[in-house]
């Protein structure tokens, strides 16, 4: 299939769903999952009188998350778990320059993959592994504790960013299903995105007419819930993102490895432990930017992720 990347610009607020905490007020998720968009394709579709192309078209394109990102050409992407931040001063460093800067956010992912990976081979620390903030400002370190940071973030020129979203809450009347009016005493509250971001996300198909099919469903229809209420109208224009090669991202992913692994090497080295000095094989990581329903390799569902290369099955270290 081919990849294509859509942007999705709010001209309402929209919402996409989200867990009730109560019955009179509807939340919103942060992001446009997928799903929205193929369900916006098959409501254009049963508005045409094309129902019956709606099973064999929605099997020819695979919809992905929309987050929300700065602009059409620079898309976000949610933090991973592994990722901290300063619990007293969060944010990034460097950043642009409009933005509050902050202490920093990290990924601990290299750390505890080093540190678990030396000690099953044998390495012994004098310490345990305890992050702390090491940001240095007047010529003192925080030491502040780390926290897990979630949300998005995008990688720009002048620094990076972390994405805030704005939302909106209006409160609106029900109506009655028999009277078709409106039922007194009886409001609720809905909770939208502000319309003051850009939704990116990709699609894959290997038809072209499928994929503006599509652009002009979310245009028409409109996305998320309460459309009928002046919400989920969107404008829907396909771009073409900057996006790293795998192949650098997964050099640069060993190389930062192989600087924690040597600084714990010569960690372990203080009380005489050995262990080998670079790590051996290459090493990658696999984020998921959606659910996963996973298996191992004799079909039983699992929590780890178990991927098939050149005939052989790699397990999650």
């Amino acid at each position: 299939m081919t990849e294509y990347f859509l942007s999705l610009t709010p001209e309402a607020p929209i919402r996409t769903g989200s867990i009730k905490p109560k019955g009179d007020y509807l939340d919103t998720k942060n992001y446009l999952p997928g799903s929205i968009l193929r369900g916006a394709l098959a409501e254009w579709l049963k508005l045409q009188g094309k129902e019956s192309q709606i099973i064999p078209m929605v099997r020819k394109i695979r919809f992905g998350n929309f987050f929300p990102s700065p602009s059409e050409r620079t898309p976000a992407l949610p933090f991973p778990m592994t990722a901290l931040e300063c619990k007293l001063h969060g944010g990034f460093q460097k950043v642009p320059r409009n933005d509050e800067r902050g202490h920093g956010i990290r990924d601990s992912l290299l750390v505890a993959l080093a540190y678990t990976e030396l000690e099953k081979r044998g390495a012994q620390f004098p310490v345990p592994m305890l992050l702390r903030c090491a940001c240095a400002e007047r010529g003192s370190k925080c030491g502040g504790r780390m926290e897990r940071v979630n949300g998005f973030y995008a990688h720009m020129p002048e620094g990076w960013k972390k994405i805030e979203i704005s939302k909106v809450l209006q409160t609106k009347v029900a109506l009655s299903r028999h009277r078709r009016a409106t039922q007194e005493a009886m409001l609720y509250r809905v909770v939208g995105i502000r319309p003051k971001c850009t939704f990116v996300g990709r699609v894959w198909s290997d038809s072209e007419a499928i994929v503006q099919e599509t652009k002009v469903a979310v245009e028409t229809v409109g996305v998320g819930a309460l459309t009928g209420r002046g919400f989920g109208t969107v404008h829907a224009k396909e771009v073409k993102p900057t996006w790293e090669f795998v192949s650098e991202r997964l050099k640069m992913f060993n190389e930062k490895l192989s600087e924690v692994w040597c600084d714990l090497v010569d960690l372990a080295y203080q009380v005489n432990s050995t262990a080998p000095n670079r790590p051996e094989g290459t090493y990658f990581s696999v984020n998921l930017l959606s659910p996963a329903v996973l298996s191992n390799p004799y079909g039983m569902p699992t929590l780890k992720l178990f991927l098939e290369i050149n005939g052989k099955w790699l397990e999650p270290v």
